[in-house]
């Protein structure tokens, strides 16, 4: 008796670990199975939520621009039909000056060919690549607008749980960054993936068709810095597009009288200068600065109003 007990014991404690290491291997074949099936970028209803800061002059005062990027109607460029990316934010400073909203500061746009996994941003002109999710580890990724021509190199692929599906996560080496299908980076959904520095991005969340899909860590809001409901003051000044490599056009949507534009280097130099008179748009060139973060000041109407400019 005592050893057919002992043996219905072995065997119930056989048929449990079956069991679960059945369920485990289906577990692992639903996710890998959905890990296979490509999952693009939302073309609509979709909000990354997050922030970029910069140093000035290399060390104080750091400037946080907390944003809200979100897409906002399509366009045809070609043969192409490209998605519009506009931003809302809060710019703000460990010192003076004081912060400041803005409101539907055009980003660029982009594109999808989904039978290659690939995904293009088009700015300032340029249809560039910008993801391409055909990658396994130990793969370079391609020169892409986000690698800006460094080189990285995927250490591991897993998957994440976005919404009801997996989505496939490549790691870089080296650094804390993560490629998402459908998501971005975790530095943003079109953020540059650089080296730490004097400028950083950071992705807090992504809402899609109103739904929390992503967040950073366990608990986080998705907070939202400033909503695209919020409707567009009359004397909105907007730069676009920013970042910008050659000409940039800066508008007032109310009539604004004279205007006078300067733009700071980060070490308070002026390096271009300009004036306009009964206008609402002006276009200025940039193509002689060089890469990095400016400052560009806006005087009009006994107003004076600073924003950021990004020269890539």
């Amino acid at each position: 008796m005592l050893l057919v007990a002992s043996g219905g014991k072995d065997m119930t404690i056989i048929k449990k670990s079956i069991l679960f290491l059945a369920i485990l291997t289906m577990t692992f074949k639903f996710s890998n199975s959905q890990t296979n099936v490509y999952h693009p970028f939302p073309e609509s209803d979709a909000i990354w939520a997050g922030r970029f800061w910069y140093m000035v002059g290399g060390s104080f005062p750091i400037v946080d621009d907390d944003y809200n990027l979100y897409i906002d109607g399509d366009t045809t460029i070609g043969a192409y039909t490209y998605h519009k990316l506009y931003q809302n934010g809060f710019v703000s400073a460990t010192g003076p000056p004081p912060g400041y909203f803005y409101y539907g500061q055009y980003r660029g746009s982009f594109r999808q060919d989904v039978a290659n996994r690939k995904v293009y941003l088009f700015e300032n002109g340029t249809d560039t690549l910008a993801y391409d999710f055909n990658l396994n580890t130990g793969d370079t990724l391609p020169v892409t607008w986000l690698s800006q021509g460094l080189t990285y190199t995927v250490q591991s692929i897993d998957s994440v749980l976005i919404g009801s599906q997996y989505h496939k996560r490549f790691r870089l080496k080296d650094n804390n960054i993560e490629l998402i299908e459908g998501i971005g980076t975790t530095n943003g959904a079109f953020a540059p993936i650089v080296p730490v520095g004097e400028i950083g991005y950071e992705l807090w969340c992504v809402r899609i068709n109103n739904q929390i899909a992503w967040t950073s860590s366990p608990g986080n809001e998705c907070r939202l810095t400033a909503i695209t409901e919020n409707p567009l003051p009359e004397n909105q000044i907007v730069i676009s597009p920013n970042p910008a490599n050659d000409k940039i056009t800066v508008a007032i949507n109310k009539f604004a009288g004279e205007t006078g534009i300067s733009v700071f280097n980060i070490n308070g130099k002026k390096v271009l200068q300009d004036h306009f008179q009964s206008h609402t748009t002006v276009e200025m060139d940039v193509s002689a600065l060089a890469k990095g973060i400016y400052l560009v000041k806006i005087e009009t109407m006994g107003r004076i109003e600073s924003k950021k400019l990004v020269i890539q």
